[in-house]
């Protein structure tokens, strides 16, 4: 029994912090292949939203309804962000 909770503790601090970490991930990916600042942010907004949709209790939403309305590079990103991460994120 002891070693069942342990595996189940040691899995889901692994999933808390791989969850928690996507965002900025993609974040680091898309700096380095020079999409622009705008883009990123709306992705990673978007990534945390994605995960919190589909269920991730440890991520909150994040949308800039302003700059979504008035920079199309941020709203861009947010939907390819958002897209994404509520897909790859399948909850036990």
């Amino acid at each position: 029994m002891k070693a069942r909770c342990r595996i189940a503790l040691v899995l889901s601090s692994l999933l808390m912090t791989t969850c928690q970490t996507m965002p900025d991930s993609y974040t680091a990916q898309f700096q380095r292949e020079g999409e622009p600042p705008a883009y990123i942010d709306g992705h990673a907004d978007g990534c945390r939203s994605g995960l919190s949709a589909a269920g991730n209790p440890y991520v909150q939403a994040t949308k800039d309804p302003t700059r979504f309305a008035q920079d199309s590079m941020y709203a861009q990103g947010w939907n390819d962000g958002f897209s994404i991460c509520k897909e790859w994120y399948k909850p036990f």
